[in-house]
Protein backbone atom coordinates (compact mmCIF):
# COMPACT_ATOMS: atom_id res chain seq x y z
CA UNK A 1 0.00 0.00 0.00
CA UNK A 2 1.36 3.32 -1.34
CA UNK A 3 0.87 6.73 1.14
CA UNK A 4 0.08 9.52 0.38
CA UNK A 5 2.40 12.23 1.51
CA UNK A 6 0.68 13.63 4.33
CA UNK A 7 0.29 10.50 5.73
CA UNK A 8 4.03 9.22 5.17
CA UNK A 9 4.82 12.61 7.08
CA UNK A 10 2.63 11.88 10.37
CA UNK A 11 4.45 8.54 10.20
CA UNK A 12 7.84 10.50 10.40
CA UNK A 13 6.71 13.12 12.40
CA UNK A 14 5.49 10.78 15.30
CA UNK A 15 8.97 8.94 14.90
CA UNK A 16 11.34 12.56 15.74
CA UNK A 17 11.61 13.21 12.72
CA UNK A 18 11.08 17.22 11.68
CA UNK A 19 8.47 17.93 9.11
CA UNK A 20 7.75 21.46 7.85
CA UNK A 21 4.65 23.45 9.89
CA UNK A 22 1.76 22.43 7.61
CA UNK A 23 -1.98 22.20 7.04
CA UNK A 24 -4.08 19.46 4.91
CA UNK A 25 -6.54 21.44 2.74
CA UNK A 26 -10.17 19.75 0.75
CA UNK A 27 -12.68 21.38 -0.80
CA UNK A 28 -14.57 22.29 2.82
CA UNK A 29 -11.46 23.03 4.59
CA UNK A 30 -10.77 26.37 5.94
CA UNK A 31 -7.26 28.55 5.91
CA UNK A 32 -5.50 28.42 9.38
CA UNK A 33 -2.64 31.04 10.31
CA UNK A 34 0.84 30.20 7.96
CA UNK A 35 3.22 31.73 7.59
CA UNK A 36 3.81 33.31 3.76
CA UNK A 37 5.36 31.92 1.85
CA UNK A 38 3.67 28.78 1.70
CA UNK A 39 3.94 25.44 -0.54
CA UNK A 40 1.16 23.67 -2.25
CA UNK A 41 1.41 20.49 -2.87
CA UNK A 42 -1.05 18.29 -4.63
CA UNK A 43 -1.62 14.92 -2.85
CA UNK A 44 -1.52 12.17 -5.24
CA UNK A 45 0.17 8.63 -5.32
CA UNK A 46 2.12 8.88 -8.37
CA UNK A 47 5.91 10.60 -8.95
CA UNK A 48 6.83 13.62 -10.78
CA UNK A 49 3.96 15.66 -10.01
CA UNK A 50 5.81 18.77 -10.31
CA UNK A 51 6.70 18.37 -13.73
CA UNK A 52 2.70 18.39 -14.00
CA UNK A 53 2.18 21.64 -12.19
CA UNK A 54 1.45 19.67 -8.94
CA UNK A 55 3.46 21.74 -6.83
CA UNK A 56 3.07 25.17 -6.16
CA UNK A 57 4.86 28.23 -4.55
CA UNK A 58 2.61 31.17 -3.00
CA UNK A 59 4.05 34.55 -1.29
CA UNK A 60 0.73 35.66 0.04
CA UNK A 61 -3.18 34.75 0.77
CA UNK A 62 -4.92 36.34 -2.55
CA UNK A 63 -2.43 34.02 -4.56
CA UNK A 64 -3.19 30.94 -2.51
CA UNK A 65 -6.70 31.18 -2.87
CA UNK A 66 -6.11 31.39 -6.50
CA UNK A 67 -3.55 28.51 -6.10
CA UNK A 68 -5.88 25.90 -4.15
CA UNK A 69 -8.75 25.97 -6.26
CA UNK A 70 -6.87 25.29 -9.45
CA UNK A 71 -5.14 22.29 -7.43
CA UNK A 72 -8.02 20.55 -6.22
CA UNK A 73 -10.21 18.42 -8.85
CA UNK A 74 -7.01 19.10 -11.02
CA UNK A 75 -5.71 15.69 -13.27
CA UNK A 76 -2.50 14.72 -12.43
CA UNK A 77 -1.23 11.42 -14.26
CA UNK A 78 -4.51 10.06 -13.74
CA UNK A 79 -5.21 10.89 -10.72
CA UNK A 80 -8.22 13.51 -9.02
CA UNK A 81 -6.43 15.56 -6.89
CA UNK A 82 -8.74 15.68 -3.46
CA UNK A 83 -6.01 17.25 -0.84
CA UNK A 84 -3.36 19.24 -0.80
CA UNK A 85 -0.57 19.80 1.57
CA UNK A 86 0.01 23.28 2.33
CA UNK A 87 3.83 23.86 4.13
CA UNK A 88 5.44 26.18 5.12
CA UNK A 89 8.09 27.16 2.74
CA UNK A 90 11.79 26.18 4.25
CA UNK A 91 14.87 28.02 3.88
CA UNK A 92 17.56 25.30 2.82
CA UNK A 93 20.98 25.33 2.69
CA UNK A 94 21.73 21.78 0.70
CA UNK A 95 19.65 19.19 -0.57
CA UNK A 96 20.16 15.46 -0.17
CA UNK A 97 18.14 12.03 -1.23
CA UNK A 98 17.67 9.18 1.19
CA UNK A 99 15.78 5.69 0.67
CA UNK A 100 15.12 2.82 2.39
CA UNK A 101 14.35 -0.04 0.94
CA UNK A 102 14.85 -4.23 0.09
CA UNK A 103 17.51 -5.21 -2.78
CA UNK A 104 16.55 -8.34 -4.77
CA UNK A 105 20.08 -9.42 -5.46
CA UNK A 106 21.26 -9.18 -1.98
CA UNK A 107 18.42 -10.05 -0.27
CA UNK A 108 18.39 -7.52 2.39
CA UNK A 109 17.69 -3.96 2.97
CA UNK A 110 19.97 -1.32 1.77
CA UNK A 111 19.97 2.42 2.56
CA UNK A 112 20.64 4.56 -1.02
CA UNK A 113 22.19 7.96 -0.21
CA UNK A 114 22.85 11.19 -2.40
CA UNK A 115 24.65 14.39 -1.65
CA UNK A 116 22.64 15.93 -4.34
CA UNK A 117 18.78 15.42 -3.85
CA UNK A 118 15.91 17.14 -5.59
CA UNK A 119 14.45 16.46 -9.20
CA UNK A 120 16.46 14.10 -11.75
CA UNK A 121 17.91 11.94 -8.82
CA UNK A 122 17.52 8.87 -11.48
CA UNK A 123 20.60 10.66 -13.16
CA UNK A 124 22.63 11.69 -10.14
CA UNK A 125 25.13 9.82 -8.26
CA UNK A 126 24.21 7.69 -5.35
CA UNK A 127 25.87 5.44 -2.64
CA UNK A 128 24.22 2.59 -0.91
CA UNK A 129 25.14 1.27 1.86
CA UNK A 130 23.69 -1.76 3.61
CA UNK A 131 21.38 -1.95 6.88
CA UNK A 132 21.57 -4.13 9.74
CA UNK A 133 18.10 -5.36 10.34
CA UNK A 134 19.48 -6.53 14.08
CA UNK A 135 20.98 -3.67 15.19
CA UNK A 136 18.51 -1.32 13.26
CA UNK A 137 21.79 0.78 12.11
CA UNK A 138 23.51 1.98 9.22
CA UNK A 139 26.53 3.94 8.87
CA UNK A 140 26.77 6.63 6.33
CA UNK A 141 29.83 8.31 5.08
CA UNK A 142 29.01 12.18 4.70
CA UNK A 143 27.52 14.24 5.70
CA UNK A 144 28.66 13.55 9.64
CA UNK A 145 25.40 14.35 12.32
CA UNK A 146 23.19 12.26 9.55
CA UNK A 147 23.60 9.16 11.38
CA UNK A 148 20.90 10.05 14.44
CA UNK A 149 18.16 10.89 11.84
CA UNK A 150 19.47 7.75 9.49
CA UNK A 151 18.76 5.25 12.77
CA UNK A 152 15.62 6.75 13.50
CA UNK A 153 14.42 6.35 9.65
CA UNK A 154 16.33 2.82 9.96
CA UNK A 155 14.09 1.96 13.17
CA UNK A 156 10.60 3.31 11.48
CA UNK A 157 11.59 1.11 8.66
CA UNK A 158 11.27 -2.24 10.23
CA UNK A 159 8.58 -1.04 12.91
CA UNK A 160 6.21 -0.05 10.17
CA UNK A 161 6.88 -3.09 7.72
CA UNK A 162 7.92 -0.51 5.33
CA UNK A 163 9.05 -2.07 2.16
CA UNK A 164 9.96 2.23 0.17
CA UNK A 165 11.01 4.81 2.83
CA UNK A 166 11.90 7.48 0.56
CA UNK A 167 12.76 11.06 1.50
CA UNK A 168 13.40 13.63 -1.59
CA UNK A 169 15.14 15.98 -0.71
CA UNK A 170 16.15 15.77 2.83
CA UNK A 171 16.92 18.98 3.47
CA UNK A 172 19.78 20.69 5.71
CA UNK A 173 19.02 24.45 7.36
CA UNK A 174 19.97 26.26 10.19
CA UNK A 175 17.40 24.64 12.04
CA UNK A 176 18.72 21.06 11.54
CA UNK A 177 17.61 18.05 9.43
CA UNK A 178 13.99 18.22 7.71
CA UNK A 179 11.93 15.67 5.54
CA UNK A 180 10.57 17.75 2.71
CA UNK A 181 8.78 14.49 1.08
CA UNK A 182 8.14 11.11 2.19
CA UNK A 183 7.33 8.71 -0.38
CA UNK A 184 6.21 5.40 1.87
CA UNK A 185 5.14 2.09 0.57
CA UNK A 186 3.81 -0.75 3.40
CA UNK A 187 4.06 -4.24 3.22
CA UNK A 188 0.02 -5.05 2.71
CA UNK A 189 1.04 -8.41 4.42
CA UNK A 190 1.55 -7.11 7.51
CA UNK A 191 -1.51 -5.22 8.22
CA UNK A 192 -2.78 -7.81 11.01
CA UNK A 193 -0.07 -6.28 13.26
CA UNK A 194 -0.82 -2.62 12.57
CA UNK A 195 -4.14 -2.20 13.84
CA UNK A 196 -3.95 1.54 12.57
CA UNK A 197 -3.48 0.46 8.73
CA UNK A 198 -7.22 0.12 8.48
CA UNK A 199 -7.70 3.60 8.77
CA UNK A 200 -6.27 4.03 5.56
CA UNK A 201 -8.82 5.24 3.13
CA UNK A 202 -8.38 2.34 0.11
CA UNK A 203 -6.38 2.59 -2.64
CA UNK A 204 -4.07 0.45 -4.54
CA UNK A 205 -1.89 1.92 -7.54
CA UNK A 206 -1.17 4.96 -8.67
CA UNK A 207 -3.36 6.57 -10.65
CA UNK A 208 -6.50 4.16 -10.12
CA UNK A 209 -9.32 4.13 -7.37
CA UNK A 210 -10.59 0.42 -6.19
CA UNK A 211 -14.22 -0.09 -7.05
CA UNK A 212 -16.33 -1.25 -4.60
CA UNK A 213 -16.03 -4.86 -5.54
CA UNK A 214 -12.22 -4.56 -4.98
CA UNK A 215 -12.39 -3.04 -1.92
CA UNK A 216 -14.75 -6.00 -0.60
CA UNK A 217 -12.39 -8.62 -1.74
CA UNK A 218 -10.06 -7.83 -0.32
CA UNK A 219 -11.32 -8.10 3.22
CA UNK A 220 -12.19 -11.33 3.31
CA UNK A 221 -8.69 -12.19 4.26
CA UNK A 222 -8.68 -9.76 7.11
CA UNK A 223 -8.04 -11.62 10.38
CA UNK A 224 -8.77 -14.85 9.09
CA UNK A 225 -5.43 -16.49 7.76
CA UNK A 226 -6.92 -19.76 6.49
CA UNK A 227 -5.99 -19.73 3.30
CA UNK A 228 -6.33 -17.06 0.64
CA UNK A 229 -9.62 -16.05 -1.26
CA UNK A 230 -10.01 -12.54 -2.56
CA UNK A 231 -6.60 -10.78 -1.85
CA UNK A 232 -6.40 -10.28 -5.10
CA UNK A 233 -9.21 -9.61 -6.95
CA UNK A 234 -9.31 -6.89 -10.18
CA UNK A 235 -12.65 -5.69 -11.86
CA UNK A 236 -12.84 -6.20 -15.89
CA UNK A 237 -15.76 -5.22 -18.57
CA UNK A 238 -16.14 -8.46 -19.55
CA UNK A 239 -18.98 -11.13 -19.15
CA UNK A 240 -17.39 -14.20 -18.37
CA UNK A 241 -16.73 -14.12 -14.14
CA UNK A 242 -13.93 -15.86 -13.34
CA UNK A 243 -12.66 -18.15 -10.05
CA UNK A 244 -9.37 -19.32 -10.42
CA UNK A 245 -7.16 -21.46 -8.10
CA UNK A 246 -3.37 -20.77 -7.41
CA UNK A 247 -1.59 -17.84 -8.75
CA UNK A 248 0.09 -19.42 -11.79
CA UNK A 249 -2.54 -21.57 -13.28
CA UNK A 250 -4.54 -18.60 -12.56
CA UNK A 251 -2.24 -16.34 -15.12
CA UNK A 252 -2.43 -19.04 -17.63
CA UNK A 253 -6.10 -19.65 -17.28
CA UNK A 254 -6.25 -15.75 -17.91
CA UNK A 255 -4.35 -16.09 -21.26
CA UNK A 256 -6.09 -18.88 -22.30
CA UNK A 257 -9.34 -17.50 -22.44
CA UNK A 258 -8.16 -14.29 -23.80
CA UNK A 259 -6.43 -16.67 -26.61
CA UNK A 260 -10.02 -18.16 -26.67
CA UNK A 261 -11.72 -14.80 -27.69
CA UNK A 262 -13.44 -14.38 -24.12
CA UNK A 263 -13.65 -11.34 -22.00
CA UNK A 264 -12.83 -11.81 -18.45
CA UNK A 265 -15.33 -9.69 -16.10
CA UNK A 266 -12.65 -10.09 -13.18
CA UNK A 267 -9.54 -11.44 -12.40
CA UNK A 268 -9.45 -12.92 -8.62
CA UNK A 269 -7.82 -16.52 -6.98
CA UNK A 270 -8.12 -18.99 -4.23
CA UNK A 271 -5.91 -20.75 -3.08
CA UNK A 272 -4.15 -22.07 0.25
CA UNK A 273 -7.26 -24.49 0.72
CA UNK A 274 -9.75 -21.60 2.29
CA UNK A 275 -12.41 -22.47 3.86
CA UNK A 276 -15.99 -23.20 2.50
CA UNK A 277 -17.47 -19.68 3.98
CA UNK A 278 -14.61 -17.54 2.55
CA UNK A 279 -15.03 -19.26 -1.38
CA UNK A 280 -18.81 -18.40 -0.70
CA UNK A 281 -17.63 -14.94 0.02
CA UNK A 282 -15.39 -14.12 -2.63
CA UNK A 283 -17.72 -16.30 -4.94
CA UNK A 284 -20.90 -13.62 -4.57
CA UNK A 285 -18.31 -10.64 -4.81
CA UNK A 286 -17.46 -12.12 -8.27
CA UNK A 287 -21.27 -12.94 -9.37
CA UNK A 288 -21.93 -9.51 -7.99
CA UNK A 289 -21.92 -7.99 -11.85
CA UNK A 290 -24.27 -7.08 -14.47
CA UNK A 291 -24.98 -8.83 -18.00
CA UNK A 292 -22.44 -12.10 -17.13
CA UNK A 293 -22.99 -14.71 -19.83
CA UNK A 294 -20.82 -17.15 -18.19
CA UNK A 295 -19.01 -18.55 -15.14
CA UNK A 296 -15.93 -20.65 -15.40
CA UNK A 297 -13.95 -22.18 -12.00
CA UNK A 298 -10.72 -23.07 -13.04
CA UNK A 299 -7.63 -24.48 -11.47
CA UNK A 300 -4.69 -26.81 -12.03
CA UNK A 301 -4.22 -29.85 -10.23
CA UNK A 302 -4.33 -28.94 -6.61
CA UNK A 303 -2.01 -30.51 -4.44
CA UNK A 304 -3.52 -29.70 -1.21
CA UNK A 305 -6.75 -27.47 -2.22
CA UNK A 306 -9.99 -29.53 -0.67
CA UNK A 307 -11.52 -29.38 -3.69
CA UNK A 308 -14.86 -30.61 -2.12
CA UNK A 309 -14.86 -28.04 0.68
CA UNK A 310 -13.86 -25.01 -2.21
CA UNK A 311 -16.98 -26.37 -4.40
CA UNK A 312 -19.00 -26.36 -2.03
CA UNK A 313 -18.63 -22.95 -1.31
CA UNK A 314 -19.46 -21.32 -4.41
CA UNK A 315 -22.43 -24.21 -4.84
CA UNK A 316 -23.60 -22.14 -1.26
CA UNK A 317 -22.60 -19.00 -2.88
CA UNK A 318 -25.08 -19.72 -6.34
CA UNK A 319 -28.24 -20.84 -3.97
CA UNK A 320 -28.24 -17.88 -2.23
CA UNK A 321 -28.55 -15.44 -5.66
CA UNK A 322 -31.74 -14.17 -6.75
CA UNK A 323 -32.63 -15.30 -8.99
CA UNK A 324 -30.51 -18.23 -9.28
CA UNK A 325 -27.78 -17.94 -12.38
CA UNK A 326 -29.16 -19.24 -15.79
CA UNK A 327 -25.61 -18.93 -18.04
CA UNK A 328 -23.51 -21.84 -18.55
CA UNK A 329 -20.69 -22.52 -15.67
CA UNK A 330 -18.01 -24.58 -16.65
CA UNK A 331 -16.05 -26.48 -13.43
CA UNK A 332 -12.56 -27.60 -14.54
CA UNK A 333 -11.02 -28.42 -11.03
CA UNK A 334 -8.51 -31.43 -9.79
CA UNK A 335 -7.43 -32.71 -6.77
CA UNK A 336 -7.84 -33.72 -3.13
CA UNK A 337 -11.54 -35.11 -2.82
CA UNK A 338 -12.16 -33.89 -6.40
CA UNK A 339 -14.32 -37.38 -7.04
CA UNK A 340 -16.60 -36.48 -4.08
CA UNK A 341 -17.12 -33.30 -5.30
CA UNK A 342 -18.18 -34.02 -8.77
CA UNK A 343 -20.51 -36.45 -6.98
CA UNK A 344 -21.84 -33.67 -5.38
CA UNK A 345 -21.93 -31.20 -8.07
CA UNK A 346 -24.24 -34.04 -10.46
CA UNK A 347 -26.86 -34.12 -8.15
CA UNK A 348 -27.33 -29.67 -7.92
CA UNK A 349 -29.66 -29.48 -10.98
CA UNK A 350 -30.35 -25.65 -10.21
CA UNK A 351 -27.60 -24.73 -12.57
CA UNK A 352 -26.16 -25.03 -16.15
CA UNK A 353 -22.95 -27.25 -14.90
CA UNK A 354 -20.28 -28.45 -16.94
CA UNK A 355 -17.65 -30.05 -15.06
CA UNK A 356 -14.54 -31.36 -16.39
CA UNK A 357 -11.20 -32.88 -14.57
CA UNK A 358 -7.61 -32.99 -14.84
CA UNK A 359 -7.94 -34.90 -18.45
CA UNK A 360 -9.66 -31.59 -20.22
CA UNK A 361 -6.63 -28.77 -20.38
CA UNK A 362 -6.99 -25.13 -19.51
CA UNK A 363 -6.82 -24.21 -22.45
CA UNK A 364 -9.54 -26.41 -23.94
CA UNK A 365 -11.94 -25.48 -20.68
CA UNK A 366 -11.60 -21.81 -21.78
CA UNK A 367 -12.21 -22.49 -25.51
CA UNK A 368 -16.13 -24.57 -23.64
CA UNK A 369 -16.82 -21.44 -21.49
CA UNK A 370 -16.09 -18.78 -24.22
CA UNK A 371 -18.28 -21.20 -26.71
CA UNK A 372 -21.13 -21.47 -23.94
CA UNK A 373 -21.04 -17.75 -23.44
CA UNK A 374 -21.60 -17.04 -26.71
CA UNK A 375 -24.69 -19.47 -26.87
CA UNK A 376 -25.92 -17.94 -24.36
CA UNK A 377 -25.55 -14.26 -25.01
CA UNK A 378 -26.60 -15.00 -28.52
CA UNK A 379 -29.94 -16.97 -26.99
CA UNK A 380 -30.63 -13.92 -25.07
CA UNK A 381 -30.76 -11.38 -27.81
CA UNK A 382 -27.08 -10.38 -27.31
CA UNK A 383 -27.12 -8.78 -23.79
CA UNK A 384 -23.44 -8.75 -23.70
Amino acid sequence: MILFEFEGKKLLADAGIKVPASQLFNQSSELRALQYPVVLKAQVLSGKRADAGGIVVCDEISNFKFQISNLLGKIINKEKVEKVLVEEKVEIEKEYYLSLSYDTDSRSPILTFSEAGGTGIEEKEVQVYPVDPLSLKCAVAHPNDITEIVNKLVKLFFEQDMLLLEINPLVKTKDGWIALDAKIKLDDTAIGRHEAWKDYPPRSVAGYTPTKNEIEAKKIDENDYRGVAGSTYFDFDGDIAILASGGGASITAMDALLNAGGKPANFTEYSGNPPREKVEKLTKIVLDKPNLNGLWIVGALANFTDIYETLSGIIDALKKIEPNPKYPIVIRRAGPRDDEAFEMLKKVKEFDLHLYGEDTSIPASAEIIVKLAKEYAEKLGGNG
